[in-house]
């Protein structure tokens, strides 16, 4: 049976092994008699991203949610050596080309001070392309539903956290590993925020008769707060689109109503702006394949949401902040030297963020894509948009609503990366919302978390490549 929505000509999975059965005989996999263990089946385990992703609260309060990451890949990437074979789908391997191109960003680099933020960034992206190719592969533990579940504990932890900064926004947490890291490390501001990570962002522009306290916490910033629940929160429609019960759709939807409060009070203009391409681009989807009534209520909750946002004065209060924070037109000039430092090396970038002593601020952070230019050239740029926009077509036929959620977080992260970054929790959802869609297409699998409906028999056999 064909694929119900691969174009036509489209590309089988490739499989990286010495040997498989032919399309004919049985899987060892699907036959499974009662003699074979997982360990001999080659079963990958679904614990190593369950730990990353609903363990995050637990990485958080132990001061760890900078190294578990990393850490967790290189387990994922044993259990992947160890099985013996690996399994690619179209819409993969752009971002290993990706990845290769910023290890080439490391000469020129300026010196080890820069080679440390370098390998972090480099090593969370090398975490971020492990984690899809695990999830592709663990097809038989890690279902659409299972892993989007997890991403919600994610979602859940970054909606309480936000509530709680309200409440005790100069609350700073005390972690075990921000106790017993040297002093030489903690002097350093973003360690030690994100060790002893705070609640709140507080801050007070010049005339500004009160402190803007804006949720930050389970990120060190309100803007990385911000880029996270835009983000997150096409993932947790997801989840009230395939929830079984009555009551958790019902909970579910109560969350995202509370969700707005803290969201609202980081008076972010992009996430803000996210959470409206992505919504926005859901809506029309679905208006496109007819869905009328699914359309009116969510044009009744987009309406709600409008009208909370001026009846609370949050609109007002964003645009209050910008009366004591000039942040666009600051940007701008940010940007003009942005782009006048990468044409001074336009094919490998400079490795990493530099200070720019003449405007006070590093070049490279005000947005991905400025931080791909300037760090990785435009050659860096134009791979990881291949690696986006490549995605974002292979997956356009994403089936049902579910799918279309999906999608959107994709579209969302289309509307925020000219204007904030990406962190690694961040890239994360991007990259695993999209592992899901492509797995789920190339496979034949449903979103929903069902078992396929398609005998695995009759699916187009795997490329077999050969080393």
């Amino acid at each position: 049976m064909k694929n119900p929505w691969a174009p036509a000509g489209a590309a089988p999975p490739a499989q990286l092994h010495p040997s498989q059965p032919s399309p004919s005989q049985p899987s060892p996999l699907a036959a499974g008699g009662p003699g074979r263990t997982v360990a001999a089946a080659g079963v990958l385990p679904a614990w190593p991203m369950m730990v990353l992703l609903a363990g995050f609260p637990l990485w958080w309060a132990l001061g760890a949610a900078p190294f578990a990451p990393a850490a967790l890949a290189l387990v994922m990437l044993a259990l992947l050596l160890i099985r013996g074979r690996i399994t690619l789908v179209p819409g993969l391997l752009p971002w290993f080309a990706f990845l290769l191109w910023v290890g080439a960003a490391a000469v020129n680099l300026p010196d080890g001070g820069a080679a440390v933020g370098y390998a972090q960034r480099l090593g969370n992206l090398a975490a971020v392309g492990i984690f899809m190719l695990y999830y592709v592969n663990a097809r038989e533990r890690l279902s659409a539903r299972r892993l989007m579940a997890a991403v919600g504990v994610v979602w859940v932890t970054v909606v309480l956290l936000g509530l709680a900064a309200m409440v005790w926004p100069e609350f700073r947490l005390r972690t075990p590993i921000g106790a017993v890291l040297p002093g030489a490390l903690t002097q350093n501001p973003l360690v030690y925020d994100l060790v002893m990570p705070p609640l709140a962002e507080i801050q007070q522009p010049w005339g500004a008769p009160e402190p803007f306290n804006r949720p930050a916490a389970p990120f060190p910033y309100a803007n990385s707060w911000g880029v996270a629940f835009a983000l997150l929160t096409p993932c947790a429609l997801y989840l009230v689109t395939v929830a079984r019960h009555w009551w958790s759709k019902l909970a579910l939807l109560a969350l995202l109503v509370v969700s707005f409060i803290p969201a609202l009070a980081t008076s972010n203009r992009g996430m803000l702006l996210g959470v409206a391409v992505g919504t926005g681009y859901v809506v029309l989807r679905i208006a496109a394949r007819g869905q009328l009534v699914k359309v009116a209520g969510l044009a009744l909750g987009v309406a709600a949401a409008v009208g909370a946002l001026t009846a609370s004065g949050a609109l007002a209060r964003i645009l209050g902040r910008q009366e004591y924070s000039d942040s666009t037109s600051g940007r701008l000039r940010i940007y003009d030297a942005t782009w006048a430092a990468t044409l001074q090396s336009p094919l490998v970038g400079h490795g990493g963020p530099r200070m720019d002593a003449t405007i006070g601020i590093s070049l490279g952070t005000q947005g991905y894509i400025w931080m791909l230019m300037f760090s990785y050239g435009l050659v860096g740029l134009g791979l990881f948009l291949y690696f986006l926009g490549n995605g974002i077509i292979r997956t356009w036929q994403a089936p049902g609503t579910a799918g279309l959620w999906l999608h959107g977080v994709l579209i969302t992260a289309v509307g925020i990366i000219p204007y904030y970054s990406l962190d690694i929790m961040q890239m994360t959802t991007v990259a695993l919302a999209m592992a899901v869609l492509l797995r789920a297409k190339y496979h034949d699998e449903p979103l929903n978390g069902s078992p396929p409906q398609t005998p695995a028999a009759v699916l187009p056999p795997p490329r077999q490549l050969h080393p």
